[in-house]
């Protein structure tokens, strides 16, 4: 007569049910040590930018900092508490809080801060500012609501789990590829426009850097939809979901700490003087109705003192009117 609370027997495909927890989380913590690289980068070299640039980097950290530490007791809990037991092994615990739920909010928040920056540097793109806000917001209400299930068995039989995951790894990708569209296309158009100005090689800079970043991002929610579709027994996607959210917080600091490399090329092909640290491009001539690109690179000191100028600065220049497009990077 067998025991009531005996625990099942290992099964051969052991590897394919612990490995995608285990895989994942190992990388989710390489990411994290990333991540704490470039926050202490942005720490250093940005002391006096704008406050709530200060909020978003900082807060972010402080975010996946949770993320990180709860993802580890959900590790601990399923691999040192829980070792050999199949059945805490197929219990959700902490996990459905901080895969879904972070990672929906933390990727929210960056495709949010991308569609603000569209809008400062082309404002008449509102629109699609707008879309793209819409569609964020939807992959993050499609996230936090599949975290309500108790065990992985159940994804597919759960009456709303299919749907909002369906919802927030199909509407992930759908917003980074119209942030990397919207800015392929406000590159193009300027390009046409202006040619091969200082401001549009800049600009061009940049959007490689969203356009490379957001393939990034778009291309892991896919494989985790993917995977999620295909392998409907399996537990594959969940390595691929518990780094979707460290990615967009890379991908936040990157683009912040982005403007060391683009000070750094300003300062090479438009320095002038031989005091001060600021650096200004010219291109064309002045803005009484004639037209021209200008790019401005703020100093890190301005006669000893810390200059709050860490901006850059896109000029189109036509009629006697001047239309800024300015985008903190």
């Amino acid at each position: 007569m067998s025991n009531p609370t005996e625990l099942p027997p290992i099964p051969p495909n052991i590897a394919t049910i612990a490995g995608p927890q285990l895989i994942g989380t190992l990388f989710n913590w390489g990411l994290f040590g990333v991540l704490s690289v470039q926050t202490y980068v942005y720490y250093l070299n940005f002391p006096d930018d704008k406050t709530w640039h200060k909020i978003l980097v900082y807060g972010t950290f402080i975010f996946e900092v949770v993320q990180t530490a709860l993802s580890t007791s959900v590790l601990y809990f399923w691999f040192a508490t829980g070792f050999g037991n199949l059945i805490d092994l197929g219990h959700v615990n902490l996990s459905p809080i901080e895969t879904p739920i972070f990672c929906g909010l933390i990727s929210g928040v960056v495709q949010c801060f991308f569609a603000y920056r569209i809008f400062v540097l082309q404002r008449s793109y509102w629109w699609i500012c707008i879309v793209i806000v819409l569609t964020a917001i939807a992959q993050t209400v499609g996230a936090i609501v599949s975290f309500k299930l108790q065990e992985y068995a159940l994804f597919h039989e759960n009456v709303l789990f299919p749907q909002s995951a369906n919802l927030w790894l199909i509407a992930d990708p759908v917003c980074d590829v119209l942030i990397s569209g919207t800015m392929l296309w406000l590159y193009y158009y300027r390009k046409r426009n202006e040619g091969h100005q200082h401001g549009t090689r800049i600009l061009g800079r940049l959007v490689r850097l969203i356009v490379e970043t957001n393939t990034l991002t778009a291309a892991m929610a896919l494989a985790s939809l993917i995977l999620y579709v295909t392998i409907p027994d399996g537990t594959v996607f969940i390595a691929t979901t518990l780094i979707l959210g460290k990615l967009y917080s890379n991908t936040l600091l990157v683009t912040f700490n982005n403007r060391i490399a683009m000070r750094k090329t300003a300062f090479n092909e438009d320095s002038y003087g031989s005091g001060g640290s600021g650096r200004m491009a010219m291109h064309g001539k002045n803005a009484l109705g004639s037209e021209g690109s200008t790019f401005r690179v703020a100093s890190d000191k301005f006669d000893g003192k810390s200059a709050d100028l860490e901006s850059y600065e896109i000029q189109t220049m036509s009629g006697p009117k001047a239309h800024d497009l300015t985008s903190s990077v």
